[in-house]
């Protein structure tokens, strides 16, 4: 079967935690080591923050952001 090369993770924590994109790009290139290409677009709304990552990292890239944080803050992680 054809699967998309993106999948979504959900990061609880939005604009009332005043998380910005650049914020969880920064936790994604610089703490976790990933480049932007691996990246796609992230979504910021009241509450969650979605983003796009490749299909190979999402697993790892979801317990890295689950054991670090966002902008100095602890977040929790989910896959979509």
């Amino acid at each position: 079967p054809l699967l998309p090369p993106m999948v979504t993770l959900q990061i609880l924590g939005g604009r009332k935690e005043k998380i910005r994109p650049g914020d969880v790009l920064g936790a994604l290139t610089a703490d976790a080591g990933y480049t932007r290409e691996q990246i796609g677009k992230i979504n910021v709304t009241e509450f969650t923050t979605f983003v796009a990552v490749n299909r190979d990292i999402a697993l790892e890239a979801m317990q890295k952001l689950n054991a670090g944080k966002v902008k100095g803050k602890s977040v929790k992680v989910r896959l979509l």
